[in-house]
């Protein structure tokens, strides 16, 4: 499923990951997304440098701080997460589309009992606004 996504973004999974991450993140900073990825400052700027050659990011430097840059989406990023959702929506229809209301709430029911292998997928079943922004009460920028 992930690699039908990719190819048809033609981004890699990590870009596609960035992507979504900065998106919940508006004005991130590179530290923060390489602690997040648990990879070097190095990788993640070459990463960053590619997103921002093919005009998926922009990075600004801030007023008060002209040793970071913050990191937003540019339209072109934007279009590249409406994709991505509209995917994730075709895919969990799918999932479900044989499945009563009652059977649909059980498999909820058990993705959310199972959240953390869930969540540290990247995969948030029907909420995934919603199981993002817990990630990040529970400190993960996922």
């Amino acid at each position: 499923m992930t690699a039908d996504l990719n190819a048809d973004s033609g981004l890699t999974p990590q870009q596609a990951r960035a992507l979504s991450v900065i998106h919940r993140h508006p004005g991130i900073i590179q530290r923060e997304l390489a602690d997040t990825f648990q990879r070097r400052s190095a990788s993640i700027s070459n990463l960053l440098q590619i997103l921002q050659r093919d005009g998926y990011i922009t990075r600004k430097v801030p007023t008060e701080s002209e040793r970071t840059k913050q990191i937003y989406l540019t339209p072109k990023g934007q279009a590249a997460i409406a994709g991505f959702d509209a995917y994730y929506d075709t895919v969990e229809s799918r999932m479900v589309k044989n499945l009563s209301p009652v059977e649909q709430q059980t498999l909820i029911g058990l993705l959310e009992k199972n959240g953390g292998v869930v969540r540290s997928t990247g995969w948030c079943f029907t909420n995934r606004r919603e199981c993002h922004s817990e990630s990040v009460k529970q400190g993960r920028l996922r």
